[in-house]
């Protein structure tokens, strides 16, 4: 496949753009409990589940076009495809109350820290950010690409690399970290039967979410860290764009895997240095760190100004995903596979009404922080099914992955992963483990039978799954509103798009002087 060099882009800007759909601080005080313990805690995933996303994703986005829905789609059909789309969208959305109340725990630091323990404040500052960054995303993408990628480098960026210099600051000082700073304490006690909470404790955790009895939880903590690598597959479309994909491919991902192990690592270390391990939290615990920081060193004026810039890290994530999945549910949506409401653009071609869904979605799921009294447990209810729902898609993306390596092996990819049915197994393997614990309730749940618990997650996922099938199952030829080769064009091996492209450039192009003049 031949790439233009006008447009061809470096391995280490692929390796960027991977490190920048990845990393984020919201994640790391669940981590941090584990003092160095977390370095463990990290790498097992990235071993067994970031390398087999990463290598399918480079070969399946190299030869196919659309991303998940246009993998799953040549592999399964368009039924599946349009499935995966949609659980896709909807996990997303169920994601994006987690992180902005990440952002309101931030924001109590501004006001009142207690205020990060009212479900009503979280509630309320999720409804008003999502309905924010809906407004924004109705005026255009340049309006969200240019506030995201300005709050990503201010709220994420910025944040992470402090963290790093305060945690070396404080050792360098003098000043005695919060966990154990030993050899023994690399490997974290968690897979103990006989474990006890006890203060600094590295076997189990006060806090809602890390409640688990014995050897469970060691391997909830490990399998459950698998999503903290999630997303680099968004990034798979652009490898074509490399000069030597075959070469540059591995570079970028060994770059942006190191990267990415970096910016989790220090800052998470950084955190346990100050914050003890009983009274590490999960919505705040970055904020417990920078305060405990700026005090120690007389500078608690600054803690109101990291709020600030957590909040803008938090809201441009969600920026950055606020438009991403609705436009291919909007295409899917048109090719016939949803009703003509739901294809709905305003003035700007902006897919109006699925936006406006999903802030009424989110400020629905928002509520749970109001009936469910402890916050934590909130968070992890919804954190828990969004996790649960991607790790179903990338079950489909392995198993897509394998599937056309034998039914469409002449089609050209820019990049061969080896050994690709090793790492897709290892992948699904690594994946459905990850889905069977995410049903493990937490102690927390003590207050309702472990059935309950286990029922309302497969609740929830009947109640998203459901709607895909109905909405396949009931259309119409009316609600396809392309043609229908363009609705298999967004599907399409690459190397037919660029056989095609060739040939209308090539129609388009004027006759050579000498054919002019026989004619």
């Amino acid at each position: 496949m031949s790439t233009n060099q006008n447009k061809a882009m470096s391995w280490l800007t692929l390796a960027f753009l991977m490190v920048a759909a990845v990393a984020s601080v919201r994640s790391l005080p669940g981590m941090a409990v584990y003092g160095l313990g977390s370095v463990f805690l990290y790498l097992v995933p990235a071993l067994v589940f970031f390398i087999p996303v990463s290598l399918v994703a480079a070969e399946l986005g190299t030869g196919w076009n659309g991303g998940i829905y246009g993998w799953v789609k040549q592999a399964y059909g368009e039924k599946w495809g349009f499935f995966v789309m949609w659980f896709l969208w909807l996990e997303v959305v169920t994601w994006y109350p987690t992180a902005l109340a990440f952002a309101a725990s931030t924001l109590a630091y501004m006001f009142h820290p207690e205020l990060a323990k009212s479900g009503v404040f979280t509630a309320v500052v999720i409804v008003v950010l999502y309905w924010i960054s809906t407004f924004v995303a109705l005026k255009g993408m340049n309006a969200v690409s240019k506030l995201s990628s300005w709050f990503m480098i201010l709220g994420t960026l910025f944040p992470a690399a402090l963290l790093i210099v305060l945690g070396v600051v404080w050792l360098a000082v003098g000043r005695k970290s919060a966990q154990p700073m030993t050899l023994s304490a690399l490997i974290p006690d968690v897979f103990s039967s006989t474990a006890v909470v006890t203060a600094g404790s590295q076997k189990l955790h006060l806090d809602f979410w890390q409640r688990f009895e014995g050897g469970a939880a060691g391997l909830v903590l490990v399998v459950g860290n698998f999503l903290a690598f999630a997303g680099i597959e968004m990034n798979a479309v652009h490898v074509r764009e490399l000069k030597n994909p075959q070469r540059d491919v591995p570079r970028s991902l060994l770059v942006a895997a190191i990267l990415i192990v970096l910016i989790f690592v220090p800052p998470t270390l950084a955190i346990s240095f100050v914050v003890p391990a009983d009274s590490t939290s999960l919505t705040a615990g970055v904020m417990q760190a920078y305060a405990d920081f700026f005090q120690a060193f007389h500078m608690s004026w600054a803690i109101k100004i990291m709020a600030l810039l957590l909040v803008f890290g938090a809201l441009g994530g969600v920026l950055a995903w606020t438009a991403g999945p609705s436009v291919g549910l909007l295409f899917v949506g048109k090719a016939g596979s949803l009703p003509p409401w739901f294809q709905k653009t305003n003035k700007q071609g902006i897919q109006a009404n699925i936006l406006v869904l999903q802030a009424v979605l989110v400020s629905l799921l928002a509520l749970l922080y109001v009936v469910v009294p402890d916050v934590s447990g909130a968070f992890w209810m919804l954190g828990a099914l969004a996790v649960q729902m991607y790790l179903i898609v990338y079950v489909f993306m392995f198993a897509a992955a394998m599937k056309l390596r034998k039914t469409q092996p002449n089609v050209k990819r820019g990049y061969r992963a080896p050994a690709i049915h090793f790492w897709s197994i290892l992948g699904i393997l690594s994946s459905v483990l990850a889905l069977l614990l995410g049903f493990l309730p937490p102690s927390q749940f003590k207050m309702l039978p472990p059935a309950i618990y286990v029922g309302m997650l497969v609740a929830g996922l009947v109640v998203t799954a459901a709607p895909a099938f109905l909405f396949f199952h009931f259309r119409k030829p009316s609600w396809q509103i392309v043609p229908k080769q363009e609705s298999d064009r967004y599907s399409a091996a690459l190397q037919d798009l660029d056989a095609e492209a060739a040939a209308s450039a090539a129609a388009k192009s004027p006759p050579a002087a000498g054919v002019a003049a026989k004619t």
